[in-house]
């Protein structure tokens, strides 16, 4: 199979030749290729000298002066503080903090990323992803406040960062996290305000996420790695940064997992989750993520909001993620599709079982020719005869025979639909799809060619599909789809998309194998469906439509569809997905 290569893929060996050597058949350590090491200890700290000061040493050569052995364990206070709160003429204080909060910790050393990340870009720019594993390490970790605001207000401040809120969940547990507050009237130094790790929670505005991320670390309530990656992610999304790079939301998400990929500058923000999710992908975050309906067309990725109030963990992919392709798509395998026939109906074949009436009927049916023949015949025959009472007698045997075809005639629209009505065993699947709202009477006639209540309106396939109780086969509260334009908030959507030529549109898809109807919105008419997971006993149905200029297709609107029409539906080779098309104007 021939495909385009992909930005970044799942299996190295599937990269472009100048990344792969061949001689070797290994990849190349490319950026892209690399993990990012852990690192046990930092690089930088700064100890604590005779003079009240502190001296910053690389831990090699500090080792060596000590005469320590090169596995010697060092203790150290992280200073953590918020670059919105101290600029460089205040900055020598975080150095005071380190001095005092060392000493009151019983520790030679503190780190603070003002000095401590490197001497140079280069090193700085190694380091600085790799922050939280130096949180992980230290003794403690102590934060520096400063303003004329009240202390809880500025731990807000400092909290509601990007880059300072996983340092709160990765310190260590040990006592109480001490408050070093700066301003024009009080100097904390020597009384530093101690403050329970789990209080932070308090102080957050998503407590109720950031809370239970607390509870994780600290060892009172354990999280799936995926609950872990999708709450984190939302609350990072909460936090403020300054931009350094686009995909820095994932690369501060990417301290509290496990595989941590090479940071790549040019990555926007979803190709950064895209490559941390694949290096990631025993929780499949990428398939789950492509199943997910926002809310609102215009919500960002990293919301993780769904129409359908669905969790990452309530979906089970049932499609691979593996790769990564321009333009902020993925390259999916493994997906059963199907095509959306638009420009008209055709005729649907359908199965139902021969009974003994359907035998008679057609029995009934055929024989009309035979009586039109059998009473021309008597009526010719009675000419025949000089006798007038002959002939009158035979004349009416032929106008019994001909009245009886004619009998038959006259009923075979009635005839005929008994043998075509009743339950239908199986069906021709096909998906049809109709612009705007169009009634099951109305679809069964240019469908079947008659209305015998084949098609039923699915009950919730879409959000605006409704339902409703009613009595039916012993049950009494047996679950019915309704027609959604009985409801007032549809029919005013309805009539609001037929007057303007802006925004989502209403469509019709008509399922034969299900025989179900479902009303949707979208931007753009869907060309295809396309099964990618499984959630809440549905199949998660994303309908896409095709651009030609990058080969892709885009997601417009996820549907939930019974499992059982995966059976018609065929594996298709590799897809190019794309969660969000691009418009002529460069907006999504």
């Amino acid at each position: 199979m021939d495909w385009a290569y992909p930005y970044e893929t799942k299996n190295a060996f599937e990269k472009r030749a100048e990344l792969l050597d061949v001689s070797q058949q290994r990849v190349s350590s490319l950026p892209s290729s690399r993990q990012i090491e852990k690192t046990l200890e930092p690089q930088f700290l700064c100890f604590l000298n005779k003079n009240g000061f502190a001296d910053l040493l690389e831990l090699s050569v500090w080792r060596k002066r000590m005469g320590c052995q090169p596995d010697t364990r060092v203790e150290y206070v992280v200073v953590s503080f918020t670059t919105q709160q101290f600029n460089e003429r205040n900055r020598p204080y975080l150095h005071q903090v380190g001095v005092h909060a060392a000493r009151a910790a019983g520790v030679n050393a503190y780190w603070v990323s003002t000095s401590c990340l490197g001497r140079d870009k280069k090193e700085r720019e190694n380091n600085v992803w790799r922050i939280c594993d130096i949180v992980r390490s230290a003794h403690s970790l102590v934060v520096a406040v400063s303003g004329s605001a009240a202390t809880e207000v500025l731990m807000r401040e400092w909290s509601m960062r990007v880059w300072t809120w996983p340092e709160i969940l990765l310190s260590p547990g040990r006592g109480d996290i001490y408050i070093y507050r700066r301003d024009d009237s009080l100097d904390s130094l020597d009384n530093p305000i101690p403050w329970a790790k789990r209080n932070f929670a308090i102080i957050w505005d998503d407590a109720a996420l950031s809370g239970q991320l607390l509870d994780h670390y600290e060892g009172s309530v354990i999280l799936t790695p995926l609950e872990l990656v999708t709450l984190a992610l939302q609350c990072l999304s909460n936090r403020a940064t300054i931009q350094y790079l686009e995909g820095d939301l994932s690369y501060s998400l990417m301290g509290l997992l496990r595989q941590r990929p090479a940071i790549v500058a040019k990555d926007n923000a979803f190709q950064a989750f895209a490559r941390l999710s694949l290096a990631n992908d025993s929780n499949m975050l990428l398939e789950r993520l492509i199943c997910l309906l926002p809310r609102s067309p215009n919500e960002p990725w990293h919301s993780l909001s769904d129409k359908w109030d669905a969790s990452l963990w309530d979906i089970y992919p049932t499609t691979q993620v593996c790769g990564m392709g321009e333009h902020d798509t993925v390259i999916i395998d493994g997906v059963r599709g199907a095509a959306i026939r638009w420009n008209s109906f055709t005729p649907v074949f359908t199965l139902i079982r021969e009974t003994m009436l359907r035998h008679i009927i057609r029995w009934i049916l055929r024989t009309v020719p035979f009586l039109v023949l059998a009473g021309l015949l008597w009526v010719i025959t009675a000419g025949a005869f000089q006798s007038r009472l002959l002939a009158a007698g035979l004349v009416k045997i032929g106008a019994v025979f001909m009245g009886l075809a004619l009998t038959v005639m006259l009923s075979s629209p009635i005839l005929i639909r008994a043998i075509y009505r009743g339950k239908v065993w199986d069906v021709q699947p096909w998906f049809f799809g109709v612009e705007g709202h169009m009634s099951l009477p109305d679809l069964e006639l240019h469908i079947f060619g008659s209305y015998e209540g084949k098609l039923k309106w699915s009950a919730f396939g879409s959000p605006l599909s409704r339902h409703a109780a009613e009595k039916n086969k012993g049950f009494e509260h047996f679950c019915e789809g309704q027609d959604p334009s009985q409801y007032d908030e549809v029919k005013k959507r309805i009539d609001a998309v037929q007057s303007s030529d802006h925004g989502d549109r209403v469509f019709t898809l008509v399922d034969t194998h299900t025989m179900t109807v479902t009303l949707f919105s979208a931007t753009r008419p869907p060309v295809a469906v396309l099964l990618c997971g499984r959630e809440g006993g549905m199949q998660r149905a994303l309908l896409c439509s095709y651009d030609w200029r990058t080969s892709s297709l885009y997601r417009e609107t996820v549907l939930r569809m019974e499992t059982r029409v995966s059976d018609k539906m065929q594996y298709m080779p590799r897809v190019r997905l794309g969660l969000r098309r691009k418009q002529k104007d460069g907006s999504f």
